[in-house]
């Protein structure tokens, strides 16, 4: 992997949302003391990027040695095959069998080995691994009938709506990747995209309140601080929030909450929005 060099460059950038501070060119030591200071941390990717998936394990791997209260949520599993998870973590199950009970290959189909040195430390050292992403029949019913028009728990009950500049920002991925589905239903299943893994994400922190969630997800959910975390905010205003962004080069922004408010922990608590 190739060297991360680092000093810290602390600035409120006016192109991220005001909520956001904005860290260039930090030291690897630096930014993982910063990020203790966090309950949900989004590891962006590029999914096929190996020295990304490096990092991401380096950064999980330090964390832990620091707090063992941590949970790893992975877009590249689909919430329905939870279980099969929890069973590889527990050792009750191989990693091929936890592979073919999630359906991988069919589901997700990059190759395991980029994501494999992740969920084998977690199955190593007993960390719950989150399955993340909506499942494709959910993606699917929404690009048929519309979001408002689908009801899943899987959803919340009132669905965040993106902003005009991650509006522009789909648009342009759009035009550029998926002209094979029109503007509109492509809006509508990015909004259930983004919607159901915050809300995964919220119901992760509510069982397991004491915890840090390390969310490893594509970098388009996390543009700008947009899609999820946006998302997470709207539904849990108080929650802090960290992201490692990598743009276009691959080079690495970090963005961290605004917000100071107290922890997160069971005294103060907060319910499901209904």
């Amino acid at each position: 992997m190739r060297k991360l060099t680092f000093s810290i460059l602390l600035f409120v950038s006016l192109i991220f949302p005001s909520e956001w501070l904005f860290f260039k060119e930090v030291s690897f030591e630096s930014l993982i003391n910063e990020l203790l200071n966090y309950q949900v941390i989004y590891l962006g990717e590029t999914h096929d990027s190996k020295e990304i998936h490096k990092l991401q394990l380096r950064i999980i791997e330090e964390l832990y040695k620091r707090d063992k209260n941590l949970l790893i949520a992975m877009e590249a599993f689909q919430q329905p095959f939870q279980e099969a998870l929890d069973l590889y973590v527990s050792g009750e199950i191989s990693e091929e069998e936890m592979l073919q009970r999630t359906e991988y290959k069919k589901r997700w189909g990059f190759d395991p080995e980029l994501y494999s040195p992740i969920w084998r430390f977690a199955a190593k050292n007993g960390i719950k691994v989150i399955a993340l992403n909506i499942p494709e029949e959910l993606r699917k019913e929404v690009r048929e009938k519309g979001i408002k028009n689908v009801k899943s728990p899987l959803l919340p009950p009132k669905v965040i709506y993106p902003p005009e500049e991650y509006e522009r920002f789909l648009k342009k991925s759009h035009k550029e990747h998926e002209k094979s589905i029109d503007w509109r239903a492509f809006l509508e299943v990015q909004s259930a995209w983004d919607n159901g893994m915050a809300y995964k994400i919220l119901k992760t922190l509510l069982l397991y309140p004491e915890h840090r969630v390390v969310v490893i997800v594509g970098k388009g959910h996390l543009y700008r601080g947009y899609g999820i975390p946006y998302v997470l905010k709207s539904l849990y205003p108080r929650v802090k929030q960290a992201i490692l962004y990598p743009d276009e080069e691959e080079r690495f922004y970090f963005l961290f909450s605004k917000d100071f408010s107290k922890e997160y922990s069971s005294k103060n608590s907060t319910k499901l929005p209904n």
